[in-house]
């Protein structure tokens, strides 16, 4: 561990957005000869979007940390808020490493709050998944900048996504870092290619914190393993390309480019995603034999069969709703059920059907992240499926009890163990100096 990140305090809960807003604030206030603060931009509901920065005598680069770019991935905050701080008080750290240090504290201060019922425990998947939200694709702010592939076209960036854009044309990074969260297994990571000394000295902070690594299939199935639990970023064209492939509308996945897309218009980025837990799981990194024998593909074949049920008892229970007040869990649920249905199915069984890649037996840790998806995606939408349906509905009950199934599913797979928020932070904190390291320094 890096002298700067050296004695981590325990930390309790995660930040909220009036705390980590009122932190920036303050760190600027208190060290006014380094670090400053400005309002980037406005979210829909009026919060601000903040560009606090830390500036290094004569920098030789510049490093942007986004938190927060999902709103139910809260790590991220309390990472920004414990690396500001360490940077401010200690400038002879930031004159060595040579670079203005720039973080938007949080991106998505809006869809934020709607999880912060969660962010102090009790730390169970059922509480998380009933506090849970997360937006649909069109409404999440890292993934909605300008995009366009031959004829198809995507610019209608969100006020968030535009606080973002003004953030990344004051910083004009060269290494870009995006502070995400997983949910249970194992920790993996996103970079792009070039740097091989980067990938093995993120998956060895991992190592000094006791978090295992995810050693099953990548999140995206087009990305490149780089090093194990690194995989290339995904981008807008791949999606594209994959969607085009299965017969699928490309405006069902493709809602923009990246933050990273768009900070490559000012040169070469060094990018890096950290994809971190709250639950570690020492099955995500098992890469023995699953003791059933069955294959990779017929493992996964069985998952892609549970999924496409689980998506169509979600589409059942809106169905039975009916009509239900406007809501952004209502708008998430109906564009996550539908971007999962039909062809996006279909194009996953036959990539399981056809590939050589599926011939091999399948490891624990296949077989557990495709059991852990099935388990995260049914509690998230029914969670939010639950949030969307008000009290004393007649359709209330019912998903309830499909809930209260799911719930008791995943509790009996279960063989996790939180891991402490500072653990976590030391993690993404270490990552970004890492990069820094790597690519300016």
């Amino acid at each position: 561990m890096t002298p700067l990140l050296a004695d981590l305090p325990h930390i309790e809960a995660f930040p909220t957005v009036d705390e980590v807003l009122a932190f920036a604030d303050r760190l600027a206030a208190e060290h006014p000869e380094r670090v400053s603060v400005r309002d980037v931009g406005r979210s829909r509901a009026g919060d601000r979007i903040q560009l606090l920065t830390v500036a290094a005598a004569s920098p030789r680069g510049s490093v942007l940390v986004v938190g927060q770019p999902h709103p139910n991935e809260p790590i991220g905050m309390a990472t920004v808020m414990t690396l500001a701080r360490r940077l401010a008080e200690r400038p002879d750290a930031v004159d060595e490493l040579g670079v203005d240090w720039h973080f938007v504290p949080c991106a998505d201060p809006d869809a934020t709050r709607l999880n912060e019922g969660w962010f102090a425990g009790p730390w169970t998947r059922e509480h998380y998944a009933r506090n849970f939200f997360r937006p649909q694709g069109s409404a999440q702010v890292e993934w909605t900048f300008p995009f366009r592939h031959g004829d198809f076209e995507v610019d209608a960036p969100m006020p968030e996504t535009e606080a973002l854009m003004a953030a990344i044309d004051i910083a004009r990074p060269q290494v870009l870092t995006s502070l995400h969260n997983a949910e249970l297994g194992g920790a993996y990571f996103y970079a792009t290619p070039g740097s091989p000394g980067l990938y093995p000295r993120l998956t060895a902070l991992c190592d000094e914190q006791g978090i295992p690594l995810h050693l099953g299939d990548p999140e995206t199935p087009f990305s490149v393993e780089l090093h194990p639990a690194v995989f290339t970023v995904p981008t807008a064209t791949q999606m594209y390309e994959m969607a085009m492939s299965i017969g699928m509308d490309p405006a069902v996945l493709v809602s923009g480019a990246s933050s990273l897309a768009y900070a490559e218009q000012y040169g070469p980025v060094a990018g890096v995603v950290v994809e971190l837990p709250y639950w570690r799981d020492e099955r995500a990194a098992d890469t023995t034999a699953d003791p059933s024998g069955v294959t990779r593909r017929d493992a996964t074949l069985a998952a892609l069969d549970l999924q496409e049920q689980a998506h169509t008892r979600l589409r059942e229970l809106l169905e039975t709703a009916g009509e239900l007040p406007p809501s952004p869990f209502r708008d998430a649920v109906e564009q996550f059920t539908a971007m999962f249905e039909g062809a996006y199915i279909e194009g996953q069984r036959e990539e399981a059907r056809s590939s050589a890649e599926y011939d091999r037996p399948a490891t624990v840790a296949d077989t557990f992240s495709l059991r852990d998806n099935l388990h995260m995606s049914r509690l998230r939408l029914g969670g939010m499926l639950l949030r969307a349906i008000p009290p004393g509905a007649p359709a209330r009950d019912e998903a309830e009890r499909v809930f209260d199934g799911w719930c008791g599913e995943a509790a009996a797979d279960d063989k996790a163990s939180v891991i402490p928020i500072r653990d976590l932070v030391a993690v993404q904190a270490g990552s970004v100096l890492a990069a820094v390291e790597e690519t300016v320094s």
